[in-house]
C-alpha cells in the first residue's frame, strides 16, 4: 500500500471503527502491513498508533470464529 493510500485511511472521514469491519481479509492484512511500517519510521502519521491497534483488534476478532463472535467466552 502506498503512502497516499495510507492517509486516505488515517485522515479520511471515516474512523476505523467504521472502516476496519468493512474491509476483507486481504484489505485488513494490507492495511495493518502499512501501518506497522508506517510506525517503524522516525516520524509514523498522527494517528496511525490508533489505528494499527484497532485494525490488529478486528483482525483477532475475525480469528476467534469465521462469524467474528466470540464463543465461550462470558
Amino acid at each position: 500500500m502506498n503512502h497516499p493510500k495510507l492517509l486516505h485511511y488515517i485522515a479520511g472521514p471515516l474512523g476505523p471503527e467504521d472502516v476496519l469491519p468493512t474491509l476483507t481479509n486481504g484489505e485488513l492484512v494490507e492495511l495493518l502491513d502499512a501501518l506497522y511500517q508506517n510506525l517503524d519510521t522516525p516520524e509514523p502519521e498522527f494517528g496511525a498508533q490508533v489505528w494499527y491497534d484497532m485494525g490488529v483488534e478486528e483482525s483477532s476478532r475475525r480469528s476467534v470464529s469465521p462469524d467474528g463472535a466470540a464463543h465461550g467466552v462470558a
